[in-house]
């Protein structure tokens, strides 16, 4: 089955393929043909072919060469006419091989570009649960180091298969016209290369495949520490992380050495097999010239022709190992295809969105766990309003948002502007709503394309406006390049609380119907909170906003807030009715409104002293 899997991914290069293996062959059977070159040449400085031996036979050769050559009138033009015409055969075989390798090339490209965009695509349409359970390390690898294995194998590893069965025929067919002996003494040890080589197979693709299990391992300790290097620099933690990458490292080089070893073993062995079969059939050679059986000239052909029947057999093992490397890496590809994507399973409408939200008994669990983190959860959000959802950490606010925007499966009804949701498609609701998430994601390029990167077709004037209501502008300015300063690897060069200024602006600008703050205002101060809660408020007739959020001071100037404790509703009102009403919301603000009173009276005292 596998096998199966490698060579469908050459399906659409089929005739470049046709063409290759015809290529293949050509060179390898004309290779064949060269030592008969040296076999004529020597028979016409030292030999006289006696027509009476029935041992001695012609040189294999087209009669319309060895006529070109008996064209000469001496030895010395003869022996200028094969140098000519060897030349000539040569640069016609180089010519040959210089479109064979051109092709081998392009099609093992174009096929790694195919697939690599056929894996890249079928990983992006994978499910919120299996990113978040997959290790992005592992991914890479298997996009780009796994690629490269299979694609290798499909072109360049069947190609010398092709050519090792080439050249054994073709040595086979030349050897036939020379000595029928010393042809079955070469393949006399086929079958013992066969047998050995069925062993060695399944012995090292299963090493082969601890081999790459281990690397992908590596890989991700990699990926994770150089994305980490500030958390890791923060908690001095450089000792700790060194002694895990040297754990991978040398479960990864152990694994490694394992695999050299049987290498080693397989390589060495049958080395030493064919270098005996070359000794045998060289002395066996010399036996023939001496009892006349065979000419020189035979003698030295039949040397040169035995490396197409020896150095190909020694190649099966390099062959072999990229076989078992390329059986390893398309399982590990096919594991990835197999995974469903989360698009076989959507909705079929496109309705207007307008923002009009209903849950009704909603809840929810991971199918392998029997513990809800939603339970019969029921509100409604009508358009234009801006609700936040307050509660503990882990209570189910950020869950809400995730249903909302079909990352999960959910029991129960959630309507949206009266469709249900489960019958729209997936990305029609999700190009509806713009996400400001805790963590954003920022791109390696200047703050302004950041920002426009959700409306590409939004003007200047817009994205200054977007960042001014983001509490971000005044910021830029003081950047040298301003917006044209460019944003470091997920935004390293710029804070936490802009990182977060400069994803509010970029959802803002995007003009969606729904706009969700899931915790979106934590690492800015309590100043700048309230500077973009007013300009957001002001703005919040033109779309539904839901704020996910610890702070009551966020919440707490929202049209409605709903409380959430333990997957469930507990209250749902303004400010004014929650913060009298017993319950998990007025304990909060019995803590935080105190600490907003105190803010407020400072912001005060600063004006009048201003």
């Amino acid at each position: 089955m596998k096998f199966i899997s490698l060579m469908k991914l050459a399906k659409g290069h089929i005739w470049g393929y046709i063409v290759l293996i015809l290529l293949t062959i050509f060179h390898r059977f004309t290779y064949s043909y060269v030592p008969l070159f040296t076999q004529y040449l020597i028979r016409t400085l030292y030999v006289e072919l006696d027509p009476l031996n029935p041992n001695i036979k012609p040189v294999n050769l087209p009669k319309v060469v060895t006529n070109f050559f008996d064209s000469g009138s001496n030895v010395i033009e003869i022996i200028l006419l094969i140098a000519i015409s060897l030349v000539f055969f040569q640069a016609i075989r180089y010519l040959m091989m210089y479109f064979e390798l051109y092709l081998r090339g392009k099609i093992q490209e174009n096929i790694a570009k195919n697939l690599r965009v056929r894996l890249y695509d079928h990983i992006q349409n994978l499910s919120y649960k299996y990113h978040n359970n997959s290790d992005s390390g592992d991914l890479i690898q298997r996009v780009t180091s796994d690629v490269e294995t299979t694609t290798g194998f499909i072109v360049l590893q069947m190609m010398q298969l092709v050519g090792l069965v080439s050249s054994l025929l073709s040595g086979v067919f030349q050897m036939y016209y020379i000595n029928t002996t010393i042809m079955w003494v070469c393949l006399a040890v086929i079958p013992l290369y066969a047998i050995s080589s069925i062993f060695y197979f399944m012995k090292i693709e299963k090493i082969f495949e601890k081999v790459e299990h281990d690397e992908s391992e590596m890989m991700t300790t990699i990926q994770e520490n150089i994305s980490a290097s500030k958390v890791v620099k923060a908690f001095a933690n450089e000792p700790f992380e060194i002694e895990k990458m040297e754990e991978k490292n040398l479960q990864f080089t152990n694994s490694n050495i394992r695999a050299n070893k049987v290498v080693a073993f397989y390589w060495g062995s049958m080395d030493f097999v064919s270098m005996t079969q070359y000794a045998l059939v060289t002395v066996l050679a010399i036996s023939f010239v001496r009892n006349g059986t065979m000419d020189g000239a035979s003698f030295v052909a039949s040397l040169m022709l035995i490396g197409l029947l020896v150095w190909p057999i020694r190649g099966l093992g390099r062959l072999i190992n990229e076989f078992t490397k390329a059986f390893v890496a398309i399982g590990r590809i096919n594991h990835i295809f197999e995974e469903k994507q989360e698009y076989e399973v959507d909705g079929t409408l496109e309705p207007e969105i307008k923002g009009h939200i209903i849950f009704n008994n909603v809840s929810f669990k991971f199918d392998d766990d029997q513990n809800y983190l939603l339970k019969d959860v029921n509100f409604e959000i009508l358009p234009g309003q801006t609700v936040a959802f307050i509660g503990k950490t882990g209570s189910g606010k950020t869950t809400i948002i995730n249903l909302l925007m079909r990352m999960y499966p959910y029991e129960g009804s959630i309507t949206i502007d009266g469709t249900e949701l489960s019958d729209i498609k997936k990305q029609h609701i999700r190009k509806a709503i713009g996400a400001v998430l805790q963590d954003p994601f920022l791109y390696s390029r200047s703050v302004y394309e950041n920002i426009a990167i959700t409306n590409r077709q939004a003007s200047k004037d817009k994205i200054i406006s977007a960042a001014q209501t983001a509490a971000l502008d005044n910021d830029i300015h003081t950047f040298k390049k301003g917006y044209e300063t460019m944003v470091g690897e997920k935004g390293t060069t710029l804070s936490g609380g802009q990182k977060q200024r400069v994803a509010i602006a970029r959802v803002l600008i995007s003009e969606k119907p729904i706009l969700i703050f899931d915790d979106a205002l934590s690492a800015v101060d309590n100043k700048t909170d309230m500077m973009i809660r007013s300009a957001l408020y002001e703005k919040s007739n033109q779309s539904t906003n839901i704020i996910v959020t610890h702070r009551i001071t966020t919440a707490k100037e929202a049209d409605r807030i709903i409380v959430i404790n333990n997957g469930m509703i507990e209250a749902i009102g303004t400010h004014k009715e929650l913060s009298t009403k017993d319950g998990l919301y007025k304990k909060l603000w019995g803590i935080q409104g105190k600490l907003e009173e105190e803010f407020l009276n400072l912001v005060k005292e600063e004006k009048h002293h201003a």
